[in-house]
């Protein structure tokens, strides 16, 4: 049946990734065949989709606040919503909006309309050659590393709504035949409801020369950029950094790098200061299914580095990646529709090069098996400063055509550079934040109109206050069924359980959904 595309908004890693590849032969079958019939159905959609839904969700919880009083309560949400994708040659993006309208059966107080927001594209103003990206992202954030994790409930006490708008209009073009060139501007809007936590205003100039991409042997570029960055309840922090990259073709398959460069930031005093940046970088890709990267720069703050590794066989994504950089808060809230389709979008590249037709093809196999697009292993905290954050991830995706079996695994280390600036955030009583966590998901479709699915997760955060330590396990059974052609319904049952000083409770709940899309 053609249904509408839609958008759904250190742990023991070898003996998980042991357990789901055991459990794949059970679950994989007929993938080649399923994979070319979803490639033909996105390839014939439409260049423009445009489709309004409404949803109407009742949860039956016995801890409506997630704190230690265990107070019960009903809740249901009205959310009506619309997506949008544009597939057009000036205009390649996507928008889903939705807006909870919420009801609680004791707790009036906590009723309140939320709204929520993904939104990504790039126009093309003139043809090739002027461009603007626009992204904007509206969701609940978690307020503090050691709250209860979000669950879109307006009663948890960690959440608050966050909006983050970012505009860049940009220029690309290419001088003679060698030279290509790229002038853009940015600039990043985010506010949060949390009295607490800062606004943060991001606008950066960047100037990009470089040697064209049929370059033979060697090639080169020199970058130039200034950001400043304004924090609310904060100072604003200014860098301006000049880079120059020769990069050595030694065979087809490997390419090699040398980064030199300076920056001029006020990120560890109060007046700016001058520092060499030196880096080395490195690209493997031995085959279209496998790709290695690698750099590393030495910054002002130390070891600076962005490492990823993929592998893509004909039914398994493997994906890791291990990133250490400056955060200024703003990345948290970049327009992404989560990591269980960025791992799923990895294995479609190999049958649809196009990005748009590409997503319409992921959303499509996330809805048949009813798992939420947007699943994050933890999404990261807010905060009034910039950190220096390293972030490791591990990811495993088995696909068959009726079954998937997906592995996440991450870990997080987030240091303060602010000094003993008290800015109200999690760094006030912390130097140091430490975060890992697992998400194991099982999705089965028992019929074309029914699935099942199962998620068990573990995440933990640790600070260096003496005792500040928070874990939480949770298990979700669901059941989603086509109750006609353009409604579905599911059923949806949660355990959670959390312990540490800072927030211990536990949570039983059972969730109904119907969904009704236009």
């Amino acid at each position: 049946m053609n249904r509408p595309y839609r958008y759904t908004a250190s742990p023991p890693l070898v003996r998980w990734a042991s357990l789901a590849l055991a459990a794949a032969p059970a679950f994989l079958s007929g993938t080649v065949t399923a994979q070319q019939e979803d490639v033909q159905a996105a390839t014939s959609q439409p260049s423009v989709v445009f489709e309004p839904r409404v949803s109407v969700q009742h949860t039956i919880t016995n801890n409506a606040r997630l704190d230690a009083t265990g107070d019960s309560d009903q809740v249901t949400e009205v959310i009506p919503g619309f997506q949008l994708i544009s597939n057009t040659a000036r205009v390649k993006g996507f928008v889903d909006y939705s807006l909870h309208d919420t009801y609680y059966a004791r707790e009036s107080r906590f009723n309140q309309i939320r709204h929520s927001l993904n939104a990504n594209a790039v126009v093309e103003a003139i043809e090739q050659w002027a461009f603007f990206d626009v992204a904007a992202v509206v969701a609940s954030q978690p307020i503090s590393a050691f709250g209860p994790p979000v669950d879109g409930s307006p009663a948890n006490p960690n959440a608050s709504q966050t909006s983050s708008f970012r505009l860049s209009p940009y220029l690309r073009g290419r001088i003679g035949a060698e030279v290509d060139y790229e002038a853009r501007y940015s600039v990043q809007d985010t506010r949060t409801k949390a009295d607490n936590r800062s606004d943060v205003t991001s606008q950066e100039w960047l100037v990009h020369l470089g040697s064209s991409e049929n370059r033979q042997i060697l090639g080169w570029s020199v970058d130039a950029n200034n950001k400043v960055v304004d924090y609310s309840l904060g100072r604003s922090i200014e860098t301006t950094a000049l880079r120059g990259r020769v990069a050595f073709v030694v065979t087809p398959q490997l390419v090699l790098a040398g980064i030199v460069g300076a920056e001029l930031t006020n990120q560890l005093s109060l007046t700016r200061e001058s520092h060499r940046i030196m880096g080395v970088g490195a690209i493997w890709q031995p085959s279209e299914r496998s790709r290695l990267s690698f750099e590393r720069e030495s910054r002002f703050f130390g070891e600076a580095h962005n490492a990823l590794l993929e592998h893509r066989t004909g039914r398994t994504v493997w994906r890791y990646t291990d990133v250490k950089a400056i955060s200024n808060g703003l990345d948290a809230q970049s327009a992404s529709l989560g990591s269980l389709f960025d791992l799923l979008d990895g294995f479609y590249t190999q049958l649809e090069p196009d990005a748009i037709r590409r997503t319409q093809l992921v959303l499509a196999e996330i809805e048949r098996l009813g798992l939420p697009a947007n699943v994050q292993v933890f999404p990261d905290f807010l905060r009034s400063s910039s950190t220096l954050q390293r972030v490791q991830q591990l990811s495993l995706a088995l696909l068959g055509q009726r079954s998937t079996v997906t592995l996440a695994v991450s870990r997080s280390d987030s240091r303060s550079i602010g000094g003993a600036l008290q800015l109200g955030d999690d760094f006030d009583t912390n130097s140091r934040i430490r975060q890992r966590g697992w998400s194991l998901w099982l999705a089965h479709r028992l019929t074309p109109n029914s699935s099942i699915h199962a998620n068990w997760g573990e995440q933990r955060s640790v600070g260096t206050f003496s005792g500040l330590e928070t874990r939480v396990r949770s298990l979700v059974l669901g059941w989603n069924v086509l109750l006609a052609r353009r409604t579905s319904g599911g059923i949806q049952i949660r355990r959670v359980l959390s312990d540490g000083l800072a927030s211990p409770y536990s949570e039983s709940a059972i969730v109904g959904t119907i969904t009704h899309r236009f």
